[in-house]
């Protein structure tokens, strides 16, 4: 009985350590806040730009107070301002909201120039496969024309969202090279995060980006595509909580405003 009983904790350690290296070696999704929340105006940051850096080289979301977009590419954080520089920002400030992953030595693949928007997320879905899993892109490559846009610092009380991104500002970019940093949210993240394709912007030369509208690849260019399945979501929430916000309530008209070209 007491060899019986040394093999099953010798065998439940076993699955334990195997379990937790396999979750160790998973690409994963890590995700600050709730977009939920970030559209009833939770714009209070919750984790500094110096832990954001530490998760991943990839990734999109927000500061403090709505200031901007964020693009992280490369292992480095990007602030698209209101008013379309970009700049550096210090590892003190905040995001209420921002997701990164790590890309890796993700092989590049060539894309069909001309794509839209709705294409290129055709085609990246179609290398997936699997629509259930949340996954990250980059797009490297010349944009025959390319919509972004980003939103001026906030003032609290805060308002919604969608009344924010009526304010936004629209840049537009003709001939342009540079980077799409995308990611994607399944169905079943439908409160948590953005169902489907999300996707940041920066020129070449960093100076310019924002929240991508829309966008045409250019026909006589050669962009390539990264891509990474992610099969662990996690999800850190603010220390004060969400108890100040309604999430109940189903806000997919709010995204959808939020999300699509004005």
């Amino acid at each position: 009985m007491q060899r019986i009983m040394q093999f099953v904790f010798s065998t439940i350690l076993s699955l334990a350590c195997l379990a937790s290296a396999m979750a160790a070696d998973t690409p994963a999704l890590t995700q600050v806040g709730v977009i939920d929340a970030l559209l009833a105006g939770g714009y209070e940051g919750a984790m500094s730009i110096e832990r954001v850096r530490a998760l991943g080289d990839i990734g999109l979301g927000t500061f403090d107070a709505l200031d901007g977009e964020m693009v992280v590419l490369d292992g480095r954080v990007h602030q698209v301002l209101a008013s379309g520089a970009v700049v550096i920002p210090p590892d003190s400030l905040t995001t209420p909201f921002a997701q990164v992953a790590r890309m890796g030595a993700q092989a590049a693949f060539p894309l069909e120039p001309g794509l839209d928007l709705e294409g290129l997320g055709r085609r990246l879905d179609a290398v997936l496969g699997d629509a259930n899993v949340f996954a990250a892109a980059r797009v490297d490559g010349r944009f025959a024309s390319l919509s972004a846009r980003s939103v001026p610092r906030q003032s609290p009380p805060y308002r919604p969202l969608a009344e924010v991104a009526k304010e936004q500002t629209l840049f537009r970019f003709q001939a342009v090279e540079g980077t799409l940093v995308g990611l994607r949210g399944p169905a079943y993240a439908k409160g948590l995060g953005v169902p489907g394709w999300h996707w940041h912007f920066l020129t070449r030369d960093r100076t310019r980006g924002g929240h991508v509208l829309s966008c045409v690849l250019d026909a006589t260019a050669r962009p390539q595509a990264r891509v990474s399945a992610l099969r662990r979501f996690v999800l850190v929430l603010p220390d004060k909580g969400l108890s100040g916000f309604d999430l109940g309530r189903d806000r997919s008209g709010e995204l959808h405003s939020v999300e699509a070209p004005q």
